[in-house]
Order: structure tokens, then C-alpha cells, then sequence
């Protein structure tokens, strides 16, 4: 056991990340990148996801100025990049319900290789570590993987072709061992930990009513294994988004059946919960922002208990100052909530 910050907690706990997610950082303009990192180190922000979406070149440099703020970085590669896939290769409709997702399917490791080793080396030569990297997103959701039924039938049970379904898991495994080789063949980089992309957790009941399928993280992370994915990761991505309308025993209660299949390092793999969050929809300022802490103080205490427990090994709120209501950065500068959010595992 260690002593931080005034209270006993594992070494496990010592080693997790807390951290806040900040997607898409390269689309902002140079001087606005720099000003929200520095706005999260001011603010006591210590890790932070980010992306490396298309354009990269942007990604990179949001990198660059996170790492020489000091920030530990996780890095998401998005695969809504039209450079890992052929030539012609066009995305699956969503019919207007969400985003136009490429198809896990259509996937060619080699083009996602050469994408991948070519921003590592940008990497090495900055001198830059990562703590870790994720590539994907929820592509158990027909949000972001087009194999993935969309339906306008209400309750439509479909969720797709299970051939392609089949063959995009074949080669989602297949990117996640590329990078798998690619990290090892960083110099900088050979370990930073490798997090299967975050699974959605979104019930079935709800995911039928909006018409776009999803497969349960469990049965998606079997799926996974089944093809090898354990020997590649470190650890599962998954995503947490409790709501608030539940009873306090009830929203434990789900927490616990999103992360039941985290494992430990002596049993499975750990869990990564690379996005967590909680609404707060009220535009006001000041930011009235005490119910939403009290949330996330609760839900706070189910991650560090199995933080605890060597369960779960890394924590990312979602996130800083996107338009979304969960976001943290509010009226200039961090809510209530965003400080309870990334507080040391200290109680």
C-alpha cells in the first residue's frame, strides 16, 4: 500500500489514470489548441485523451503541445479516416440518425500500417511517449461502424449482415495487432500500453428505438478473443454513461453490469474507461453544477473501488468544452463537477 495525498490506496490505484477526454483537438485552429491545453494543465489536468483523426498532421501537433505541457497522453486513432481504407470506398448511410460510418469490413491493415507508422516516427522524433493507445471507437454501435444495422423500422431487432459483421471483427483484431507491431517497433513508444477501441455501453432497448443496432461490449469483447485479441492488448476500452435519473443504488448497480467483464492482470485484462460522463443540460452561468457533482462523486466511488481492485486501470471523463452537455469546462472555467471528476483517488 501507498500513502497519497493523506490515505492509504493500492499501488494499482497509485498507477491508474484519471484523466479528460479532449477529441478532435487538431480541427481547432493552432492558437485555440493551445489555449485549452493550457487552460487543462492550469486546471489540475494531469492525462488526457486525445485524437489522431484526419487530417493528421493537425492530431500531431495537438499532441505536441499536450506533451510539452505535460500532460500523459492517450491516444485514440479514429477510423473514420478515409486513408485506411481503398480507393472508392464510400460509408454506410446513416440515414440521418447519426454519422456516415465506414465499415469495419472495408478496413486494409496495411494502409491503417502505413498511416500508423509514419505518425510514430513523427512521434520518436519529438522526443513524445504516450501512455497508451486506442484504436477505435464504439464499434460495437452502428454510430461508428457501418456493418452495423440502421433501421427506421421502431424496435427493429436487426443488427446486420452477420457475414460482415464477422469480417469486420476479423479485421478490427487484425488493426489492432499492426499497431501491436508498430508500437513495438516505436523507439519511444514500444510501452505504451494498446486499449481495444472504447465500447459503447448503450442499452438495447434504446439503441432499437433510435434504429441503430448494437452488440452488448461483452459479447463484442468475446468476439474479439475469440480472435486473438488478448494477446496483442493490454487492456479493454469501454465506455460509462450512468444517466441521472436513476436511484443511487440503481446507478451502482449499472455501473457494475457495464464493467462486469473487466478483469485483472492475474484474471482476463483490466478495463480502460476511456469515456465517462454525466449531463448537465442547464446553460446557465454561474454554472449551477451541484447535483451533477454529486453524481459523479458517486459514480467516482464505484471506479475506485474497482481501481482498487486492479479491475479497472484507467478513468477519462468526458468531456472538457465540447458544445455537448457533459462537458466540464463551463462559463471560464472548470465546474464542480469536472474537479470531482479528475480528483485524486484519495477517499
Amino acid at each position: 500500500m501507498m500513502l497519497a495525498f493523506g490515505a492509504w490506496v493500492s499501488p494499482a490505484a497509485d498507477a491508474a489514470e484519471i484523466g479528460l477526454n479532449r477529441v478532435n483537438l487538431g480541427w481547432q485552429k493552432p492558437a485555440e489548441r493551445q489555449a485549452i491545453i493550457d487552460a487543462m494543465k492550469k486546471s489540475g489536468v494531469a492525462s488526457v485523451r486525445l485524437s489522431l483523426s484526419a487530417p493528421v498532421e493537425p492530431s500531431l501537433d495537438a499532441v505536441r503541445i499536450a506533451h510539452e505541457a505535460g500532460l500523459r497522453i492517450l491516444l485514440e486513432i479514429s477510423l473514420n479516416n478515409r486513408a485506411f481504407y481503398p480507393e472508392g470506398t464510400s460509408r454506410r448511410s446513416a440515414k440521418g440518425k447519426s454519422f456516415d460510418a465506414f465499415r469495419l469490413s472495408d478496413l486494409d491493415p496495411e494502409r491503417y500500417r502505413a498511416v500508423i507508422r509514419d505518425a510514430l516516427a513523427k512521434l520518436d522524433s519529438q522526443g513524445i511517449a504516450l501512455v497508451a493507445v486506442e484504436p477505435g471507437n464504439e464499434i460495437n454501435w452502428a454510430g461508428y461502424n457501418g456493418d452495423l444495422a440502421v433501421s427506421h423500422r421502431k424496435d427493429s431487432t436487426e443488427t446486420g449482415d452477420p457475414a460482415k459483421i464477422s469480417q469486420g471483427l476479423d479485421r478490427y483484431v487484425d488493426i489492432v495487432r499492426v499497431t501491436h507491431e508498430e508500437l513495438q517497433a516505436s523507439r519511444l513508444n514500444r510501452d505504451a500500453k494498446l486499449i481495444s477501441g472504447g465500447l459503447a455501453d448503450m442499452p438495447i432497448p434504446f439503441s432499437r428505438r433510435i434504429g441503430l443496432a448494437i452488440i452488448p461490449a461483452p459479447e463484442w469483447t468475446v468476439q474479439m478473443q475469440r480472435r486473438g485479441l488478448d494477446q496483442y492488448v493490454d487492456a479493454y476500452g469501454i465506455h460509462l454513461y450512468p444517466g441521472g435519473s436513476h436511484t443511487k443504488a440503481s446507478r451502482d448497480g449499472l455501473v457494475r453490469d457495464v464493467l462486469s467483464f473487466c478483469g485483472t492482470d492475474k484474471a482476463g485484462k483490466p478495463c480502460w474507461i476511456t469515456e465517462w460522463g454525466v449531463a448537465n443540460t442547464s446553460p446557465t452561468c454561474p454554472i449551477e453544477d451541484d447535483k451533477r457533482t454529486v453524481l459523479i462523486d458517486q459514480i467516482r466511488a464505484v471506479i475506485d473501488r474497482d481501481i482498487q481492485a486492479g479491475r479497472v486501470t484507467a478513468a477519462y471523463y468526458f468531456d472538457w468544452d465540447s458544445p455537448t452537455p457533459y462537458s466540464v469546462w463551463r462559463c471560464g472555467g472548470l465546474s464542480p463537477a469536472g474537479r470531482a471528476a479528475i480528483r485524486p483517488m484519495a477517499d
